[in-house]
């Protein structure tokens, strides 16, 4: 640089004190600049500026320092008014020596370059937003000034920033060819990473110009909502309310522009759906609010495509008249940007719309996170999360016929399935049977794993997920290369948790039976006990085997079943007939295993004879105090409304006196206690002479089709075998 560029005389008048003299400094500086300017000697007066900040900005000296910035000032001034278009090419030049001064120690030196900063801009106009960016980043520094003139200073001169910004926007609005001198995106950027930063004062300026700008641009911000939409949500966690307060504001304006602006931009909607879904899933309870702002955002979407899918299936004026894609062509009149207008005209033109690709294509990411919140500690999320879900739900069953596949959600909802907090597994096996019913030949490649996760998400849960695994499990039932899988796993499940085998059996096989058909479900259960534990753990069998009388004489599910055992020796016709035997002796042989059991079912089928034999058998081995205890359950079981033919064929003694045979065996075998008393009250008005009728008519039973004999063989071989293996298993524990 050439030291000479500005004469050391011009040099000595703008130090000098006195006014005059500076004023001819100053005058002398205007010359110089218009001799250099009209020759096109840019370099030249770059170096004017230059040396004014080495000579001047840059001395420690504070009056030196203000005389540079009034030097300053008269360099922009002449460049301006004659020379506007190499004005624009200085224009960092001549503010950055000033920037500089903002950092000084000195408050009297911050706050003669914030006024001198004032007045460039009011010289400058909107041209001194060329340097608008670094400008910004500078007041950002000093947003924390506690002086108060310098404060004032700062205030005057935002507001002379914001004045020019609106000017430049509004011209470029009404001549869209003519140049701006306010880059909106290079500034988006700049916010972006400043919006990370914790300082509350600093939030509190951010805040400020988003919301200027925003009015600025005619609410029209959203395609940079993915710059700024996630430091906007963090300032919902702020501990100072004015910035809380002003964030939920600014939330809540962006979030009346979706409704009208879905429509234009798939990459944009995608980039806001994820920084949601990450605020979804950020730890700490200072989240809490931003989640809650984020889950409304989501169900907003979600709302507009339900909304769109609905005016699709009413089909009156169809897609393009939707709500959402009126106010997009309306926005589309108004909006002057040529790249989002040839969006919205193709979308227009017969696209899929930009957020139904949106959604679609979000689906599994959104499905996580919301199906997490639904057991959050905080109910208010709690809520939100599960209305979200609702809505996730009904937009798939709107879809559901429109070849469109949810498959890529699966691995999402088998994650979620081990999830050990309630709402959230309950939800994901809502889904999951959701897309059984829709999708289920697609899912066959991951049934085996989806079993395992249920059948170990059973074991665990309580009886309310009970209930949702059942219908899943039922759902995957209902196609035939599955059914006995399930029936196997839950076996083994329940053989391991012997402990709470009782309570969760019983949910488990009662829920099956709503479900599915009931005789195929006793048949397939008996008949599997028999193949996986008759070897091994006759308890098991026994306990199962009661679990299942205990449905069978109490549940309406089983009502058919129950009424084919009746009439078992009452059937007409002759095929139905052995049918209905098969049916008992299929069964016959697994309750076998339960000694209660098996003379419920005889007494059930009105197979008294055989009912009578099993009990006179019981002579045969030691009676020990758990068939005792069996024998008393059968006692209550036959007070039941199941057995009112039972307590009425009391009265017709002669026509069934192996019946009245097979209660008085019963209550021999009980010790003295209530249920001894139970039966016998039952039969205390049975007359001697009745009594007497019962050896004497032998032969008034109704005919007999079962093989009594085989069918007793086969009750004493079965518990020879349970008294030795339960000897084993006793001695093994």
């Amino acid at each position: 640089m050439d030291d000479n560029v500005v004469p050391q005389q011009i040099i000595k008048l703008l130090q000098d004190k006195s006014q005059d003299k500076k004023q001819l400094g100053c005058q002398q500086l205007k010359q110089l600049v218009q001799s250099y300017a009209q020759s096109g000697k840019e370099l030249l007066i770059k170096q004017i500026i230059e040396t004014l900040k080495i000579k001047f900005t840059s001395s420690s000296q504070l009056y030196i320092k203000r005389q540079g910035m009034f030097a300053l000032q008269t360099v922009a001034e002449i460049l301006v008014k004659e020379y506007p278009q190499l004005a624009e090419r200085c224009v960092k030049d001549l503010t950055q020596p000033i920037l500089e001064c903002l950092n000084d120690k000195e408050d009297k030196v911050r706050q003669y370059a914030v006024e001198c900063l004032l007045q460039l801009t009011k010289i400058m106009k909107t041209m001194i937003l060329l340097n608008f960016n670094e400008i910004f980043d500078y007041q950002l520094g000093r947003s924390a000034e506690q002086e108060n003139q310098i404060v004032q200073a700062m205030f005057l001169l935002d507001q002379q920033l914001k004045n020019q910004v609106q000017i430049a926007v509004q011209e470029k609005f009404l001549d869209p060819g003519k140049l701006c001198y306010f880059n909106l995106n290079s500034f988006m950027i700049q916010l972006q990473s400043k919006l990370k930063t914790r300082v509350t004062y600093v939030r509190q300026f951010l805040l400020g110009w988003i919301k200027f700008l925003n009015q600025c641009h005619n609410n029209d911000l959203y395609i940079y909502f993915p710059m700024i939409l996630e430091g906007i949500f963090m300032m919902l966690g702020e501990s100072n309310k004015e910035v809380r307060n002003g964030a939920d504001l600014q939330a809540n304006e962006f979030l009346k522009q979706v409704e009208i602006k879905v429509n234009l931009d798939q990459r944009v909607n995608e980039q806001i759906i994820e920084i949601l879904l990450k605020i979804c899933q950020m730890k700490g309870n200072q989240n809490n609010y931003a989640k809650l702002n984020s889950l409304l955002w989501i169900f907003e979407y979600l709302r507009v495509f339900q909304q769109e899918l609905e005016e699709e299936q009413k089909g009156k004026l169809g897609l393009q008249h939707s709500p959402s894609h009126v106010r997009s062509e309306e926005y589309l009149r108004s909006n002057t940007s040529p790249i989002q207008k040839n969006q919205m005209q193709q979308y227009l033109g017969g696209f899929e719309s930009p957020i139904r690709k949106t959604i679609l294509n979000s689906l599994s990411q959104i499905l996580g996170p919301i199906l997490i919140l639904l057991s959050h500690e905080e109910e208010e999320i709690r809520k939100a999360a599960q209305k979200t879900n609702e809505l996730l739900l009904k937009v798939m069953e709107r879809v559901k016929n429109q070849s469109i596949e949810f498959i890529n959600i699966v691995p999402t909802i088998k994650e979620m399935l081990t999830d050990k907090k309630s709402n959230t597994a309950e939800s994901a096996l809502i889904w999951m049977k959701h897309l059984l019913e829709i999708y289920s030949e697609s899912l066959f490649p991951t049934i085996e794993d989806i079993l395992t996760k249920l059948i170990d998400k059973l074991a665990d849960s309580e009886s309310a997920i009970v209930q949702n695994i059942m219908d899943v499990l039922a759902n995957i039932s209902m196609h035939s290369q599955y059914f006995e899988i399930v029936i196997d796993k839950i076996l083994i499940m329940l053989h391991k948790i012997q402990e709470q085998s009782e309570k969760k059996g019983d949910l488990i096989f009662k829920k099956l039976c709503s479900l599915l058909n009931p005789q195929k479900v006793y048949f397939t259960i008996t008949a599997k006990l028999l193949e996986m534990y008759s070897n091994n753990d006759v308890i098991f069998i026994s306990n199962t085997v009661q679990i299942l009388t205990n449905l069978l004489i109490s549940e309406k599910e089983l009502q058919n079943l129950r009424n084919i055992l009746r009439n078992l020796k009452h059937e007409k016709d002759e095929k139905q007939r052995q049918h209905n035997q098969e049916i008992f002796e299929t069964l016959y042989k697994t309750f076998c295993y339960n000694s209660m059991s098996v003379i419920t079912l005889s007494l059930l089928s009105e197979e008294y004879e055989l009912a009578y034999k099993i009990i006179i058998s019981f002579s045969e081995v030691e009676v020990n105090e758990c068939i005792l205890s069996e024998i008393a359950q059968l006692i209550n079981v036959l007070e039941t409304p199941v057995f009112i033919f039972l307590r009425l064929q009391l009265l017709e003694y002669d026509s069934h006196p192996f019946l009245m045979k097979c209660l008085f065996g019963l209550m021999m075998l009980l010790p003295q206690g209530s249920a001894f008393n139970t039966l016998r009250q039952r039969l205390k008005n049975v007359s001697n002479t009745q009594i007497q009728s019962l050896q004497q008519d032998k032969n008034m039973e109704t005919e007999e089709f079962l093989d009594i004999s085989k069918l007793l063989s086969q009750f004493r071989e079965i518990r020879l075998q349970c008294i030795n293996q339960e000897s084993k298993q006793k001695d093994q524990r």
